[in-house]
């Protein structure tokens, strides 16, 4: 059941004005109530999951509840890694050799490794204590419980990333402001989150993934307009926002076809295309014959799927669906 209102006691953590709510139905099966601002375009929880985030919970709602396996520490590192890497491509520079960089939310630590690697000085803000202790031990890197803890540290950072994090912090704007004042002049906050305006949510309007996609650890739920506002509320000398598309088309066909969720072995994104195309384009010596028969059709198929893999994100991405929010702030 669907039920709004006003409720002036509770207001927006971004531009303060009162809020509407509803109930909604999160991964994990329970009916809880979210707030949301129409001045600024923002969905939140008004509770704080800190303490359950360092009880190691997050992984119970956010994939067991949703029927998707909770992988090992290994595999989650393995594909930590794997997507970590495109950040490092991304994200880096031969300005960052030598530098202090900090990652909040660290996990495990497969970002920091691959930091270090490029030649920075990596260190961690982790709220689980499991991972913030492998991240100490066992990676020997840096790694803090808490945001207090690095702020007492003296501590300056040329870059400072949050992959997927934001969404888990209470009042976020003023937990921004605290990390830019953690950057050196000229330095540099790189944040990634999920796109309350989503595809499959509000185009599609996909009952499986409307019944996935709130979780009860995630508790800000962001567009480009409440980013915006927020930003103006952080002191900066530059900014930029953008949204993008991570999922591929099939992933989309496959909510449409299941109405659930399929394990992708990323956040925020797949590799479904690229596998798809493999099968066309297999890297391995094709079965025989295959050559003769069909590789003028395996070729041109292969084309027309990546180009309209293609123009389908661009086309999310140009009118703001984009599932991810990447926005960069320079000090």
């Amino acid at each position: 059941m669907r039920v709004e209102g006003s409720n002036p006691k509770v207001l927006c953590p971004i531009c303060k004005v009162s809020t509407s709510s509803r109930q909604v139905r999160v991964r994990s099966g329970k009916e809880m109530v979210l707030w949301h601002c129409a001045l600024c375009e923002f969905d939140f929880f008004s509770h704080d999951p800190t303490s359950s985030l360092a009880a190691n919970k997050l992984d119970e709602s956010r994939l067991k509840a949703s029927g998707l396996d909770i992988p090992t520490r290994d595999a989650d590192f393995v594909n930590g890694l794997k997507q970590s890497r495109h950040y490092i491509d991304e994200y880096f520079d031969t300005d960052d050799k030598g530098a202090n960089i900090l990652e909040v939310g660290c996990s495990w630590g497969y970002f920091l490794k691959l930091a270090r690697d490029a030649g920075a000085s990596p260190f961690g803000i982790e709220v689980n204590s499991l991972r913030t202790q492998y991240v100490n031990n066992d990676l020997k890197i840096p790694c803090f419980s808490d945001i207090e803890s690095c702020e007492s540290s003296g501590i300056r950072f040329h870059k400072i990333f949050l992959f997927y994090v934001l969404e888990y912090i209470p009042q976020p704007v003023t937990y921004l402001q605290r990390l830019v004042d953690l950057l050196e002049e000229g330095g540099s906050l790189i944040v990634i989150t999920p796109n309350v305006n989503d595809a499959l949510k509000d185009l599609y309007r996909n009952e499986g993934f409307l019944n996935f996609f709130y979780d009860e650890h995630s508790i800000n739920y962001f567009s480009v307009k409440s980013i915006e506002e927020m930003v103006k509320n952080i002191q900066h000398k530059d900014r930029k926002i953008e949204t993008r598309q991570g999922y591929s088309f099939i992933n989309h066909i496959n909510w449409f076809l299941t109405k659930a969720p399929r394990t992708t072995n990323m956040v925020g994104g797949d590799t479904f295309v690229r596998d798809f195309i493999a099968l066309l384009r297999p890297d391995s010596q094709c079965v025989s014959g295959w050559e003769s028969r069909q590789p003028a059709v395996a070729g041109e198929l292969a084309d027309l799927i990546i180009e309209f893999n293609r123009r389908y994100r661009q086309i999310l991405e140009k009118h703001g669906y984009g599932n991810q929010i990447r926005f960069i702030i320079d000090k």
